[in-house]
């Protein structure tokens, strides 16, 4: 009896342990799920240089009409037509394309800003 209490409380034991490992799993695919990149694209209505930002008009699709702001940094990786780039070559009326995070502020801090024809 008491062999049969041990084997139990073992079992049990195991179970919960494994519930463990599943849920921390389950929360880090939710943490990765989160972190997705967010693509903008619009037309630069402003570069704010000093606070390293630019407002555009345009949102996720080639047809939403909203102003945005546009957070970059020494990290920005910057291109022309998806081959290397420089940030000098983004002027006012230039369509871009950003590829980052959106804050909690609304502001999408970019790892990539695409340079792309005028439409």
């Amino acid at each position: 009896m008491k062999h049969a209490f041990m084997l139990l409380a073992l079992a049990f034991t195991l179970l919960v342990v494994n519930i463990d490992f599943t849920t921390a799993k389950v929360n880090e695919q939710e943490k990765k799920t989160d972190a997705k990149e967010t693509k903008w694209q619009g037309k630069v209505l402003q570069i704010l240089k000093d606070q390293s930002i630019i407002s555009i008009h345009g949102g996720a699709t080639a047809d939403s009409a909203s102003a945005l702001k546009i957070a970059y940094d020494n990290s920005t990786q910057w291109t022309k037509q998806n081959k290397p780039g420089d940030q000098s070559d983004v002027k006012e009326g230039s369509f871009i394309i950003a590829v980052g995070q959106v804050d909690d502020k609304g502001v999408l801090h970019a790892t990539r800003i695409d340079l792309r024809p005028p439409r």
